[in-house]
């Protein structure tokens, strides 16, 4: 269990995932999550239950100073060794099983469940596993306000030995030129067996995937700074102006200049 906020904040700031199951509230603020091309907006923090190996970038945001985050882990062996082996449990296993689409709850099981979370943290351990059991129970009788991607999507990346060496390599390098060659040389591949693995684990091309990477990077930097449109551009590994304004426009449907506009005004 982690406790995120301004003294602390999380260091998952990019493309990554976790072979755990995460429970994550967020107390307040506005922001934003990437799963998989999939965008929700969210507004006065959020609340979200995802299961193992679901590749996201860190959704939690700065909008205000007293804004915190908690993230509550537990592995498969929480799952098979109390869950499973207690009928009084069993009724939560179809909700361990949906975690794997990604579930979003609503806003109103978020402030019913916000004193709980502002509790657990200084809780002693076999007070915190009781609050967990707990907040399990009350996520399960809840219907998710929104599923983002389908099962497969996290069984896909589970399978595959090579994605945390990828995300690694994309997430120090995407500033810099990159070209399909380089990342297969990286994980020891042909060019062809890269292309063939990695369009079968994301359904995409590596070069798509790298620019939906980049955007979403330019996307932060549009809204949480005021850096010029210029300036962005290279941050991001783009190499001129008129490319990332073109692709800019595919992925998100504005300009950016039009996307920072209307971020800003819609977070007055």
């Amino acid at each position: 269990m982690e406790k995120f906020d301004q003294n602390k904040p999380c260091t998952h700031n990019g493309l990554h995932f976790h072979d755990s199951y995460e429970i994550v509230f967020i107390r307040n603020g506005n922001g934003k999550i990437i799963i998989e091309g999939n965008e929700v907006n969210y507004n006065n923090g959020v609340l979200v239950f995802l299961g193992p190996c679901i590749p996201h970038f860190s959704f939690s945001n700065n909008t205000f100073e007293d804004n915190y985050e908690i993230v509550i882990h537990f592995g498969d062996e929480f799952v098979e060794e109390r869950l499973r082996l207690f009928p009084e449990f069993r009724d939560l296993l179809p909700l361990i099983h949906k975690s794997k689409q990604f579930l979003v709850f609503s806003t109103e099981l978020k402030k019913k469940l916000t004193p709980q979370f502002e509790q657990i943290i200084n809780l002693n351990p076999m007070m915190q596993l009781i609050s967990i059991f707990n907040l399990l129970y009350e996520l399960s009788k809840s219907t998710p306000q929104k599923s983002i991607i389908k099962e497969e999507v996290s069984e896909r990346y589970a399978k595959n030995k090579q994605v945390t060496k990828i995300f690694k390599f994309i997430n120090e390098n995407y500033q810099h030129k990159i070209s399909t060659k380089d990342i297969a040389i990286h994980v020891g591949l042909t060019t062809n067996s890269f292309c063939r693995m990695f369009k079968g684990l994301t359904q995409k091309s590596f070069i798509s995937y790298l620019n939906e990477y980049r955007i979403n990077r330019a996307m932060k930097l549009l809204e949480e700074t005021d850096d010029n449109i210029s300036e962005i551009v290279y941050q991001c590994g783009f190499e001129n102006l008129s490319y990332f304004s073109k692709i800019f426009s595919q992925l998100k449907g504005h300009k950016p200049i039009e996307y920072r506009k209307n971020y800003r005004q819609q977070s007055i």
